[in-house]
């Protein structure tokens, strides 16, 4: 029991950095594309997508659903980061 609070700080520490990781990032990717503009942002989408879909061919589908997901999130940032502006 000891050992599960114990991870369970871990944890949340762990959540909390994430969180202010992100947040970090959120400021360092609105400034980035006050400085470049929309367009710029896009055109490092597109890339990132092309990267994606290389990678995606070299995979297997476990590594796809990770892929997935890991796709899900840049976009959702990349929506919220939108949102914002």
């Amino acid at each position: 029991m000891i050992e599960e609070k114990g991870s369970m700080l871990g944890s949340a520490a762990i959540d909390a950095t994430e969180i202010a990781d992100r947040d970090r990032m959120t400021v360092q990717v609105l400034s980035a594309i006050c400085r470049t503009g929309p367009a710029a942002a896009l055109d490092r989408c597109r890339v990132l997508a092309d990267r994606i879909n290389a990678s995606l061919s070299e995979r297997e589908t476990e590594q796809l659903a990770d892929t997935a997901r890991e796709l899900q999130a840049y976009l959702e940032r990349a929506a919220a980061v939108l949102k914002k502006m």
